[in-house]
């Protein structure tokens, strides 16, 4: 059953230039971990992308920093593309985001920093497959979700199985 509402929309290029922001940070938290040994440096970002994930998963991107930075670096330093999609999968996948940046936080306190390296490993190929080829694994999950039942279809007219375009 589908209702007349319209769903939030949020802006693509914005989302791809958050996860180039993210892949950027995560680069140097896995280089300053494994490479130089610093795994607070590497935590200490992972902690600034459980505020930034959790903002922006609860709706709060008006004071997400890397939402910020990506609308003021369009067109400027990112040049992708503007369309509008559906909030939903992109809330869900930050979600998804601040979890595992969460839970390597917390893998760095018990020590398990080869685990919390492969966590951020797991997430930098998440994000860099936003950012460069807008293959979205966390929308993916979404619309899976939509297919077994479990999420309603009518949250993300994106979220479509072929015939329409899918995320």
């Amino acid at each position: 059953m589908k209702t007349n509402t319209i769903p939030e929309r949020v802006g693509e290029h914005v989302v791809r230039g958050i996860a180039t922001q993210v892949s950027l940070l995560l680069a140097i938290a896995i280089f300053a971990g494994v490479i130089w040994g610093m795994s607070l440096v590497t935590t200490i970002i992972s902690i600034l992308l459980v505020a930034d994930f959790t903002a922006r998963a609860t709706g709060l991107s008006r004071i997400s920093l890397l939402a910020i930075v990506s609308r003021g670096l369009q067109g400027k330093v990112f040049f992708y593309n503007r369309r509008l999609i559906t909030a939903k999968p992109k809330k869900f996948a930050a979600a998804i985001g601040a979890t595992m940046s969460l839970t390597s936080v917390v893998l760095w306190f018990f020590g398990l920093y080869q685990i919390q390296f492969i966590v951020l490993s797991v997430l930098l190929v998440f994000s860099f497959l936003e950012a460069a080829f807008r293959f979205c694994a966390g929308c993916k999950i979404f619309s899976l979700l939509i297919k077994l039942g479990i999420a309603r279809e009518e949250l993300c007219d994106d979220c479509v199985f072929p015939p329409g375009e899918a995320i």
